[in-house]
């Protein structure tokens, strides 16, 4: 996360990092993912293939803050039972970046692992526009830097219109995305399929609205927004896939 904070220690609860990898040999890959229910989690389907291959041997790791602190207390380290990338995902063009990710076991929900609000059907067609939206994840905290940041970092961000953040990418934008803006600050490598929330004032609630998907050609900090895959335009298929009921 470039120009971002270190998160308070268990303030985003639901966030999970995912340890990726084809096979028992392959190279690992690093993204981010956010905890939907106590079985699934949510994450991006760019990150679920390396070299066109899709990944079959995952790991989630839940309740962390310290990524490299085996014995941090509240933490649990689950297998992943089933990769599901969304059917009409582009890999060329980042269309349809949204997966999901059936655990192994179902996860105990405690003070340090827990579930986020998917955005209810009745704000499903707001853009949310203006408003302020964190993301989250231990991604690369500094151009020119190769590893992911050892602690969990956030960034807050202002929720861009769609057609001021599509003149940014040159009128390239995939549909069914969010992004979000704070100058040359935002996701980087690391944070993919990260979360990307709002606190809704109807309800007090931390909302999902969006997953990390990708950011400029030009670099982590070259002064374009953040683009996230737009949770809400995927409810029904969330809904289908694992059975969660949203209201």
């Amino acid at each position: 996360m470039i120009g971002g904070g270190i998160s308070e220690a268990n303030s985003r609860p639901f966030q999970v990092a995912l340890l990726l990898r084809v096979g028992v040999n392959g190279e690992q890959g690093f993204c981010g993912g956010a905890l939907v229910h106590a079985d699934w989690v949510l994450t991006a389907a760019h990150c679920c293939f390396h070299d066109n291959q899709q990944v079959d041997n995952v790991q989630a790791v839940l309740g962390a803050h310290s990524l490299y602190d085996r014995y941090e207390n509240g933490r649990r380290i689950v297998n992943v039972a089933e990769v599901v990338p969304h059917p009409d995902f582009e890999p060329d063009t980042f269309a349809n970046d949204i997966a999901l990710l059936k655990l192994a076991n179902t996860i105990q929900l405690t003070d340090t692992i827990d579930t986020v609000r998917l955005p209810y059907q009745r704000i499903s067609s707001y853009n949310f526009a203006g408003m302020g939206a964190i993301a989250s994840g231990w991604g690369i905290a500094a151009e020119g830097v190769t590893f992911v940041s050892p602690t969990l970092r956030e960034k807050l961000m202002t929720v861009m219109t769609d057609p001021l953040c599509n003149t940014s990418y040159f009128g390239q934008l995939p549909a069914n995305t969010v992004c979000g803006y704070s100058g040359l600050a935002g996701t980087c490598k690391g944070d993919n399929g990260g979360p990307f929330t709002i606190v809704y004032n109807a309800t007090e609630e931390t909302i999902l609205i969006g997953v990390a998907s990708f950011v400029g050609a030009g670099g982590c900090s070259d002064d374009v927004p953040s683009v996230f895959t737009r949770v809400q335009r995927y409810l029904t298929w969330i809904s289908d896939v694992t059975g969660i009921v949203i209201d």
